[in-house]
């Protein structure tokens, strides 16, 4: 109970910003990012303007630069993990334009190794692990879900027949 405490003192909303790594192909010199801090600020450079309103700063809980590991990525999100197997919800929620690195960072660029892997299979690694250690005295049922919205669209990512399901999203603005 100590453990999910401290989880609650670190904040039930925490923001992170990736700065993806440059895939095959790209080139490195064409990074807007300027600064990253220790304390979670990201300076950003927009080369079309000039003077103060050519950088800005943006604030999170913890930004990760280009050459962070998907291990060291999962080691911040990996403390909710128990906390799900303590009763917990717990979202993980990836935001972005598209090409910005959301399923490079949940999935991972390749499933080939497990270095590659991104937060939702350490996750459900770990999930299993720990239940499988408690399983003498406590039985689990796990529940995932994983969805895409998209142009107003929502879909299943976990269909497995090839169909794409979608929902109609039933909100209008």
């Amino acid at each position: 109970m100590l453990y999910n405490q401290v989880q609650d003192l670190k904040g039930t909303i925490r923001v992170y910003c990736r700065v993806r790594p440059f895939l095959q192909g790209q080139t490195n010199g064409q990074s807007t990012v300027d600064y990253i801090g220790e304390n979670g600020n990201i300076m950003i450079v927009n080369p079309l303007k000039q003077g103060k309103d050519a950088r800005k700063v943006f604030s999170f809980n913890k930004v990760f630069g280009q050459n962070v590991s998907q291990e060291q990525i999962y080691i911040d999100t990996q403390p909710l993990i128990r906390s799900v197997l303590d009763g917990f919800n717990v979202c993980i929620f990836a935001y972005g334009q598209t090409g910005s690195g959301k399923t490079y960072t949940m999935s991972g660029p390749d499933m080939t190794t497990e270095q590659t892997w991104g937060v939702n299979y350490r996750a459900l690694r770990d999930l299993f692990q720990i239940s499988k250690e408690r399983s003498d005295f406590i039985r689990y049922e796990v529940g995932v879900q994983m969805i895409e919205i998209y142009n107003e669209q929502v879909r299943d990512l976990l269909v497995m027949d090839g169909s794409n399901r979608r929902y109609p999203f039933p909100f209008s603005f």
